[in-house]
């Protein structure tokens, strides 16, 4: 009771000098205000929402499109520049083929040919031109 008696003598000097003894009261939390947004304006937001889903779908797709017409573009590409190198290849062929060097060598090597002397060429006149073509002629003595 000592304890209660000097708290006593305390408050009275405090409240002498002008110091509030009372037990404080609990602040009072201001209430949350009331949600002003109704149910027109989630309606709004929730459509909204939708609009803008279906939008962006509608991105991913278009951009997968894009994507997928680029690759057969880049393979249609690729195939072409597989087509040019092969057709370069082959005139390069067509042009060795050509050449009258390789000509003479594909006759000497591969075929035995030589040049004929000078006692195996014949030389024609108009007037000794055959009537149904030289070559067959040649062909005739050629296997007699």
């Amino acid at each position: 009771m000592i304890a209660a008696e000097k708290w006593y003598e305390y408050q009275e000097n405090y409240q002498k000098y002008g110091f509030d003894m009372k037990p404080k009261q609990p602040r009072k939390k201001p209430k949350p205000q009331k949600s002003r947004i109704t149910a027109k304006d989630k309606m709004r937001l929730m459509l909204l929402t939708v609009v803008v889903g279906i939008l962006c779908i509608g991105l991913i797709i278009t951009t997968a499109f894009a994507a997928s017409i680029k690759y057969d573009t880049n393979q249609l590409v690729k195939a072409n520049n597989t087509l040019e190198a092969e057709i370069e290849n082959l005139n390069v062929k067509i042009y060795s083929s050509n050449n009258i060097e390789a000509i003479e060598e594909k006759a000497s090597e591969e075929l035995g040919m030589v040049y004929p002397s000078s006692k195996q060429i014949v030389y024609l006149t108009e007037e000794e031109k055959p009537d149904k073509g030289f070559a067959d002629t040649l062909r005739k003595q050629a296997y007699n």
